[in-house]
């Protein structure tokens, strides 16, 4: 039996160190796809860098640009905010004007009113006072008249 184990323990120590020999040649391939995916990365990073550093020379004058706009648009917000205060102020006024002078025109009309309809009842009474009159008028006419014709009729 101690034949066998001796033989048996001839194959093993050339097997283990071949093992470890591709098990160091595997994390030598690890390394070395960690070392150029790392070194990708690194070059990635310097290209996107780059990229953003041009962003940020482009972008710059468009931002200011933005910002220059924006500060205009609220100049400007600002001037219409004021104009249609200005405007509905304006607005305000011109109807309270107008509500006062239509109540200063109805109580003119009111007052023309009365003033027509007493016109009216004292022409009425002067009509009907001449009117009364030209009959007392005409009939004192007539009977002067009937009475000069009797003294015609008489000569």
């Amino acid at each position: 039996m101690f034949l066998l184990q001796s033989e048996a323990a001839g194959w093993v120590g050339p097997t283990a160190a071949i093992s470890l020999v591709i098990i160091a040649l595997a994390f030598l391939v690890i390394a070395l796809a960690a070392g150029v995916t790392a070194r990708q990365a690194v070059q990635e990073m310097q290209r996107l860098a780059r990229v953003v550093d041009s962003l940020r020379t482009d972008l710059g004058p468009a931002l200011t640009a933005i910002q220059a706009v924006s500060g205009e648009g609220q100049r400007l917000a600002q001037g219409v905010g004021a104009e249609a205060e200005a405007l509905v102020s304006s607005s305000r006024r011109l109807r309270e004007g107008v509500e006062h002078r239509l109540q200063n025109l109805e109580a003119i009309y009111d007052v023309l009113e009365v003033e027509v309809e007493e016109t009216a009842l004292e022409i009425a009474v002067t009509l009907r006072r001449v009117r009364a009159g030209a009959g007392w008028f005409g009939l004192l006419r007539r009977l002067l008249g009937s009475a000069r014709r009797l003294r015609k009729r008489r000569r």
